[in-house]
């Protein structure tokens, strides 16, 4: 199935990356913030951050050949009970279509044709960029709950807590699938933990402050996940193996961490040991990351910057053996 994905525009390049990771699929292009690719997991649709919404891809032309598109297009083969159809103008440009004319090219083509603008069965939507016109059938929609699960909202919060979007897009990067583990060696107060449990992962946190775990695991509580494991444990003395290990380097004020790269350095060796198939890493961007991973033997198969404020920023990487 084409799939095509409405990126938020906060990081394209995260955004492109996540979708990716996850869809098993391979990108045919992209345009802006309009993603085209190959895609065999639906299920997978529902987990992205970044991505606003998901469509079934219909068709793409230029404005000009829009009606006879729609008339040509067999939209009995995607009707289902009732529809609506909107415009989505992503370009600078004014089309001056409309969209209740248009919907009466597939009002006129389907039997029993029936509009419910409020909860359509059948979502149709026209993407609108520079020079053409993507045709749309929308299967998944972003809920935006991120913002409910914030650190602050949390039972039992921590500063340093990653944005709960970030924390769900640096598991999703990891390509992890519905029933795998996802280990964070500095799991903190579960923000990571959190995202994996709530996307059907089991999710298994270590951190050597038993404070901190206790936080952990209020929070998972609160969030009704139960197919985790939390450990006190340093996280320079794993022993098992970790298919997928997502976590966000401790760093500043609110940690006890004196001596950064040092530790840095000695958790990437650890990690050359113990990983099976992809780590997700969050570095601080004043660290020299990719030296780091380098001189331990790994594998940076990717790097995306993530600005947090003006005197830090932060560089998710995808690690691999």
């Amino acid at each position: 199935m084409r799939t095509v994905f409405l990126l938020e525009k906060t990081n394209l390049a995260l955004a492109e990356a996540e979708a990716l990771s996850l869809i098993n699929g391979k990108k045919i292009e992209r345009d802006e913030n309009l993603l085209v690719a190959e895609n065999s997991s639906k299920e997978a649709l529902k987990r992205l951050a970044f991505t606003s919404k998901a469509y079934r891809f219909l068709f793409s032309c230029p404005p000009k050949n829009l009606i006879k598109e729609m008339k040509s297009f067999n939209w009995d083969s995607i009707y289902k009970k009732n529809f609506s159809l909107r415009m989505v103008n992503l370009s600078s440009k004014k089309t001056g279509l409309k969209e209740k004319e248009l919907a009466g090219f597939i009002w006129r083509s389907v039997e029993k044709p029936k509009v419910d603008l409020e909860k359509p069965k059948t979502a149709i939507e026209f993407l609108i960029l520079e020079d053409k016109i993507v045709g749309g059938l929308l299967i998944s929609r972003n809920k935006g709950e991120f913002e409910q699960r914030k650190a602050h909202k949390r039972p039992a919060h921590h500063p340093t807590s990653l944005h709960p979007k970030l924390a769900r897009c640096m598991v999703n990067l990891t390509g992890a699938t519905k029933g795998e583990t996802v280990v964070d060696p500095f799991c903190g107060s579960g923000g990571i933990l959190i995202e994996a449990g709530l996307m059907g992962l089991k999710a298994v946190g270590c951190d050597i402050d038993k404070r901190l775990l206790e936080k952990a695991r209020i929070n998972l509580a609160h969030y009704k996940i139960r197919n985790f494991k939390l450990i006190r444990r340093d996280a320079l003395k794993m022993k098992e193996k970790a298919d997928y290990l997502v976590t966000d380097l401790p760093y500043g004020r609110n940690t006890e961490v004196k001596e950064p790269e040092k530790l840095y350095g000695s958790f990437l060796k650890k990690l050359r040991k113990v990983l099976g198939k992809r780590a997700v890493v969050s570095f601080p961007d004043s660290i020299p990351y990719r030296k780091l991973i380098v001189k331990n033997k790994l594998k940076l198969k990717n790097s995306f910057e993530w600005y947090l404020h003006k005197s830090l920023s932060k560089r998710i990487c995808v690690i691999e053996r």
